[in-house]
C-alpha cells in the first residue's frame, strides 16, 4: 500500500507516547514492504529526511509553548492551531498531489488545526481519522470547552462557534472511517453524536523486544518500594498525586522511593518541587526530565510498581502497557479508558483519581504483601503478551487499512 500519514509531532519531538506510536506503526509497516510518508510540523531535526515532509504550520521547535501551555496564542494563532491553517491546508494539497497516496490515516491534529483532515477528506483516496484523544470533537463541536478564553470579547467569539462556526467545519468535515483507541473513546464519540458504526476499536500494543520481562524478584527485607512515574509533568497526569502518596506512605512508616521521568513547563516543575518539598524531601522523590526507551527500560527493571495517577480522561496510555510488558505491577486511577488494560486485583490495582489517600493505601498493600505483587507482576506481564502485542495491533491495522481500499469511496 502506498500511504501518507497526517500527524502534528513525530519523533524526536515527542510530548507523549502517542507520537512515539506513530513512528513505531510507520516503521512496523514499512517493514513489511508498505510505502510510507508522514506529513507532520516543522522542525529543525527533521530536515533532510526523505522520509518525511514536516511542511505544516506548526513550529515543533517550540512545542512547550504550543503544548505544554507556554504561551497565550492570540486570537488569529488559536484560529490557525484549532480551526483552519490556510497554510496547512495547502501543504496538505501538495502532498497529496505530489505523492498520490491510495490511503490517508489522519493520526492527530491537535494544534496542527482541521486543515489537513478536511484537504484529505476532498481528496480522492479514502481516508482514515484515528481517534487517540478528543482533539476532532473539540475542533467539531466544542471550542470553548477546549479553548476557555477569559477575555470577555473572546469569550463571546469562542462561544459562538458551537452555533456559527462548527456546523460548516462539520459539512467540510465528516470521516466515515475512524480507529478509536479505547472503548471508552469510542463510547465519547457516540456520546457526542459521531456515527458509532464508522467507528472501529483497536487497543494499542507495545513491542516486547523493546520492554523485556525482567526477572522477578522479592524485595530485600526493608528495602524501600521503588515507584516509577512515567508521563508527561502537567496537572492532569498527576505527578503531584503520586508525590503526595508517598508523603502519606513515609509518614506511616513505609518506606518508598519515587522516580518521576517526564519533562513539563517551568511554572509546573516550580509547583511540583514545592510539592516534594512539602510532602517528602529530594532524597524520596528523583526527577530524571526526559529519558530515552534505554534508560527507561532500565528503570522498569529496577522498579517494584508503576504508578499511573492519571485525572484528566485517559483516553488509553502507553506507558502501563510498556511497564506490565516488563513484568511490573501497575497502580492506576480509574480515569478514562485505564481500566481496559488494567484489571483490578489482577494485572494490577485500581484507585480514584485525585486521592491521594487511597492512592497511598493501595501502594501500602503491595508494600506489605509480597506474594500479591509478584502475583500481579506476573499477570501484567502475560496479559501484555496474550492482548497488547504490538506485532498483532500492526495486523489490524494492515487488515483494516486494506479493508478500506477495497470498500466504496
Amino acid at each position: 500500500m502506498r500511504l501518507l500519514f497526517i500527524t502534528n509531532l513525530y519523533p524526536p519531538y515527542v510530548v507523549g507516547g502517542n507520537e512515539m506510536l506513530c513512528e513505531d506503526v510507520v516503521c512496523g509497516l514499512r517493514g513489511r514492504g508498505h510505502e510510507v510518508t508522514v506529513l507532520c510540523g516543522r522542525g529543525r531535526l527533521l530536515a533532510g529526511r526523505p522520509d518525511l515532509r514536516p511542511e505544516l504550520e506548526l513550529d515543533l521547535d517550540r512545542k512547550s509553548e504550543s503544548f505544554l501551555g507556554g504561551r497565550v496564542p492570540t486570537a488569529w494563532e488559536a484560529f490557525r492551531q484549532h480551526v483552519f491553517s490556510p497554510a496547512s491546508f495547502e501543504a496538505t494539497r501538495r502532498a497529496l498531489r505530489r505523492l498520490r497516496p491510495e490511503l490517508v490515516v489522519v493520526w492527530n491534529l491537535y494544534m496542527a488545526s482541521l486543515s489537513p483532515a478536511i484537504a484529505a477528506e476532498w481528496n480522492a483516496a479514502p481516508t482514515v481519522v484515528h481517534l487517540f484523544d478528543k482533539w476532532l470533537y473539540h475542533g467539531l463541536r466544542d471550542l470553548p470547552g477546549l479553548l476557555k478564553p477569559v477575555v470577555r470579547w473572546k469569550r463571546w467569539l469562542v462561544g459562538g462557534a458551537p452555533l456559527v462556526l462548527q456546523p460548516w467545519l462539520r459539512l467540510l468535515l465528516r470521516p466515515r472511517r475512524m480507529v478509536a483507541v479505547s472503548r471508552f473513546i469510542k463510547r465519547f464519540y457516540e456520546r457526542a453524536g459521531f456515527p458509532g458504526g464508522a467507528i472501529t476499536v483497536n487497543h494499542i500494543g507495545v513491542p516486547a523486544g523493546v520492554f523485556p520481562q525482567a526477572r522477578l524478584a522479592r524485595r530485600e527485607p526493608g528495602a524501600p518500594l521503588r515507584l516509577l512515574y512515567v508521563g508527561s509533568l502537567w496537572e492532569g497526569k498527576g505527578p503531584q498525586v503520586a508525590v503526595r502518596a508517598v508523603g502519606r506512605l513515609l509518614r506511616a512508616g513505609t518506606r518508598a522511593r519515587l522516580d518521576v521521568c517526564g519533562s513539563g513547563t517551568p511554572h509546573f516543575l516550580a509547583f511540583l518541587r514545592q510539592t516534594i518539598a512539602d510532602e517528602t524531601s529530594a532524597d524520596h522523590v528523583v526527577l530524571h526530565g526526559q529519558v530515552d526507551r534505554s534508560r527507561l527500560r532500565e528503570l522498569y527493571g529496577a522498579s517494584d510498581v508503576l504508578v499511573f495517577p492519571s485525572q484528566w480522561d485517559e483516553p488509553f496510555a502507553a506507558v502501563p502497557l510498556e511497564a506490565m510488558s516488563c513484568g511490573l505491577p501497575v497502580v492506576a486511577t480509574t480515569a478514562g479508558g485505564t481500566p481496559e488494560a488494567i484489571e483490578d486485583g489482577v494485572n494490577g490495582l485500581l484507585v480514584p483519581p485525585a486521592e491521594p489517600d487511597q492512592l497511598a493505601a493501595a501502594l501500602q498493600r503491595l508494600a506489605a504483601d509480597e506474594d500479591l505483587r509478584l502475583r500481579l507482576a506476573a499477570n501484567s506481564a502475560r496479559v501484555a503478551r496474550e492482548r497488547f502485542s504490538f506485532d498483532r495491533y500492526v495486523d489490524r491495522l494492515e487488515a483494516y487499512y486494506r479493508a478500506c481500499l477495497r470498500s466504496p469511496r
